[in-house]
């Protein structure tokens, strides 16, 4: 396992995440407010528990990884407020629910957020695997979802400030987390664990858009 290893997982992290059901969804033109709340109230509590979980795992390197703790530690207070932009988007597009700060995770958002503290505790590097996958994601796919949604939905960009703020901000930040890994002089249980987490977490990602497009199924029958 190496940093090529790592590379192509995450490469096909981002190829299989359009598949889901909520994208494709999307990309038939079948999409409705209710679902763009959905997958908003699932990405709050990623948003909101994140950050932790990177600080977590930055104070669990020690001193043997002084550049990944940085790294950790400065993505932590990077991404801290990005929750704001999901009640941001919430409010300005009619939702009128519980505020997602009151309501538990839906399972499997708990699902990714839990892994991601298991990681922390377990491997702390092992959490850059996820936010390599999740930055990739946010950079390939986040202009490209969050303008078909608002062409959909009819919305303005200032409505869909979450996909179109990690549109421009996740651009660069896996060549940012890679360089960083390459130039740690990983062992070889801790590229098995990154390889692992990214393809994991690939997985569970994938999983919040499923469900944000089952509810509607079920909302329906």
């Amino acid at each position: 396992m190496n940093l090529q290893v790592l590379r192509r997982i995450v490469t096909e992290a981002v190829t299989d995440f359009p598949a889901n059901a909520l994208c494709v969804r999307v990309d038939r033109h079948d999409l409705v407010m209710d679902d763009y709340h959905r997958i908003l109230k699932a990405i709050f509590h990623q948003t909101y528990e994140g950050p932790s979980s990177f600080a977590l795992a930055g104070a669990n390197c020690g001193t043997s990884r002084p550049e990944i703790r940085d790294y950790l530690l400065h993505h932590a207070e990077e991404e801290s407020l990005h929750w704001q932009w999901v009640i941001s988007d919430l409010r300005s597009t009619g939702y009128s629910g519980a505020d997602p700060r009151d309501e538990f995770p839906a399972l499997p958002t708990q699902n990714y957020i839990s892994y991601l503290f298991y990681l922390a505790q377990r491997c702390p590097v092992a959490r850059l695997g996820p936010a390599a996958v999740l930055e990739s994601i946010g950079a390939t796919y986040g202009k490209r979802y969050a303008t078909e949604v608002c062409r959909q939905l009819r919305l303005a960009p200032e409505q869909a400030k979450f996909f179109f703020g990690h549109g421009d901000t996740d651009v660069g930040h896996t060549e940012d987390i890679f360089r960083v890994l390459e130039a740690a002089e990983l062992t070889a249980t801790e590229w098995r664990w990154l390889s692992d987490a990214a393809q994991k977490a690939g997985v569970l990602y994938r999983q919040l858009y499923e469900h944000a497009a089952s509810a509607r199924d079920v909302a329906l029958a």
